[in-house]
């Protein structure tokens, strides 16, 4: 597997803009799943949905946007990545912890 060396990847705008909007894409699709997933807490479902609805407020704007939705995409891109650690501090038990 090779690995992609970003500081080697031309820094146009354009494609900076592009990989931001990529990744933003996919973590919306993550939260969209943690909102739906029963064994996630209230809270986390909540969060995630609340991330989903402003994802899904800026997707008119995809490849249009100003500096306004620039800001606002950066922004949430950010807010998911930082709320994603709390997924994996999760506790977690394997299907038969009768042996514990």
């Amino acid at each position: 597997m090779e690995l992609c060396n970003l500081a080697e990847a031309p820094t146009y705008t354009p494609n900076r803009n592009q990989l931001q909007v990529m990744v933003l894409t996919e973590l919306a699709e993550i939260c969209k799943k943690i909102a739906k997933n029963s064994a996630a807490t209230e809270d986390l479902r909540q969060q995630a949905g609340q991330f989903v609805a402003k994802f899904n407020l800026l997707v008119p704007y995809r490849g249009e946007g100003d500096v306004d939705q620039h800001f606002q995409a950066k922004k949430l891109l950010i807010q998911i990545a930082r709320f994603l650690p709390e997924i994996a501090a999760l506790q977690s038990w394997p299907a038969d912890s009768s042996n514990l």
